[in-house]
Order: C-alpha cells, then structure tokens, then sequence
C-alpha cells in the first residue's frame, strides 16, 4: 500500500479517535490528568472532525485516477453487456 493512502487512513483514524474522546473521554482524561483543567472537550470534536475531513479529502485526492479507472472499466463492462 502506498505511504500517502496509510497517511490518510492514519489522519481519518486520529480524527474517529478525536471525536470518542469528545463523548466519552471527560472521566479518563481526568483520571490519567488529575488536577488538569478540562473545562471544555469542543477542541477534541473540532479537531476530530477536522483530521477525519483532511483525511478524506486526501484519500480523494491521491484516487482519483483509480476511481476514473475504476468508473471507465464500468462503463466499458455495461457497453459489452448490451
């Protein structure tokens, strides 16, 4: 597998991660951090959402010649059906 697609699953894995902690991270992080001041988890939603959207946009963006492939070898699969 390319390095930039494992970067990608990487950034969109950081991001489902960011957003568990939003939900259900407030009791750990305050027991691994005791004493730290977690007044609010917006920054781990925002941040999630926003490595899991690059991570998408990135994906797209190194595919998109195996989708056009992908969609071209289709339609040439359904022309020959006819």
């Amino acid at each position: 597998m390319d390095k930039k697609i494992v970067m990608t699953y990487a950034l969109r894995l950081l991001g489902v991660v960011l957003v568990l902690m939003y939900f259900f991270g407030h009791p750990l992080l305050n027991r691994i951090f005791p004493g730290f001041p977690i007044s609010s988890l917006n920054y781990f939603f925002y941040a999630g959402l926003l490595c899991y959207l690059i991570g998408a946009v990135l994906y797209y963006f190194f595919n998109r010649k195996l989708l056009k492939k992908i969609a071209k070898d289709d339609e040439f699969s359904k022309d020959e059906s006819k």
